[in-house]
């Protein structure tokens, strides 16, 4: 098509569209007039009265953040919805944070209370193993303190507030809104240091600390042969006792003593051996060993398996003469020691 045709095309458009609009305003120009005449206000309320009514209008309003969040949960791509990973149900716990009592860090060896002086009282006291401090102190291992001492180690926000005669009374520093915490010390039974004869006869004043009593010696038996007690907490190997145990220690573990690993009812790690059984009469009883004890340590090295204490004693046992046992038994700590036996 050329340019003469398109014009052609364009002027016959044209010229239709005004003919139209021309027709158009010829056939509404008779009823232009109407179109300005006010229509009457009797005939608007009629009008309006015949509109039948709707009722009441509520009016729901919702906010925008429940608009917005539907929004943006719809899922527009027709895929199932993504499983949701289950959540482990913690229990309740309404205990607050867990705390370490001093009694369970300390024992109270003695207490020197000065009535004319509260001040000047003094406290002869040891750290447990549970205390985990390694700190300089007399050659026992306790530590005198005064009130206004602190503990030593991580223990050093504990402070002594206050010696009592029966009770020593501890203050938290750096927990200005926990109580204080009073700690009595360990009973002390005189029956461990006196012993009768036999029934009916007069009870032994005190026993002498370097022979207190023969464990199940033999008449026969050389003086020397079996362990002998020397005080509550110290023993003496004998010749025979010692060459048992050292050739037929895998027999009595096994046969003479049932143990186990011990946990920390706080922390839940092994922190010793655990002696659930003693066979009575056994060389462990007769050594000592009390069902229920925890061994904590051997000669200040700790072990939480029958293995590594093996291992310990195997490895040491050229190094050491005298052996010190930390054990732990129903909130008490004792050790026990084991000298040689005596040399010809």
């Amino acid at each position: 098509m050329n340019t003469a045709q398109q014009k052609l095309v364009v002027w016959t458009i044209t010229g239709l569209l005004g003919a139209g609009l021309a027709g158009y305003l010829a056939l509404s120009l008779p009823q232009f007039n109407s179109w300005k005449q006010t229509v009457p206000k009797e005939r608007m309320a009629t009008t309006l009265q015949r509109v039948p009514d709707v009722g009441d209008k509520r009016e729901d309003m919702l906010a925008s953040a429940l608009v917005e969040r539907g929004l943006k949960s719809l899922d527009w791509t027709g895929k199932p919805p993504p499983e949701k990973p289950v959540e482990e149900v913690k229990p309740n716990d309404n205990t607050g944070p867990v705390r370490e009592l001093v009694r369970d860090l300390i024992q109270i060896r003695a207490i020197r209370y000065d009535a004319a002086v509260p001040a000047q009282s003094e406290v002869l006291l040891k750290y447990r193993s549970t205390a985990m401090i390694v700190a300089p102190g007399n050659t026992d291992g306790t530590f005198l303190k005064r009130a206004g001492d602190r503990l030593e180690g991580r223990l050093n926000q504990i402070e002594i507030s206050a010696v009592y005669p029966g009770s020593v009374e501890f203050n938290f520093i750096n927990e200005p809104k926990r109580d204080r915490e009073l700690v009595a010390p360990a009973p002390f039974s005189l029956s461990r240091f006196y012993a009768v004869v036999e029934p009916g006869a007069t009870p032994v004043s005190r026993v002498p600390a370097d022979v207190l009593r023969n464990i199940d010696r033999r008449p026969d038996a050389p003086p020397d042969a079996q362990t002998v007690q020397i005080s509550p907490s110290k023993f003496r190997i004998g010749t025979e006792d010692a060459a048992e145990i050292n050739d037929n220690y895998a027999e009595i573990l096994t046969s003479e003593v049932s143990m186990d690993r011990h946990r920390d009812p706080k922390t839940r790690r092994f922190d010793g051996i655990e002696i659930k059984n003693v066979k009575p009469g056994s060389i462990a009883a007769r050594h000592g060993v009390q069902d229920g004890d925890v061994i904590k340590s051997i000669n200040g090295n700790p072990v939480s398996s029958k293995e590594e204490a093996i291992v310990f004693v195997k490895n040491n046992k050229d190094k050491y003469d005298v052996w010190e046992v930390e054990i732990w038994n129903k909130g008490q700590t004792r050790v026990v020691t084991y000298y040689p036996p005596k040399k010809k």
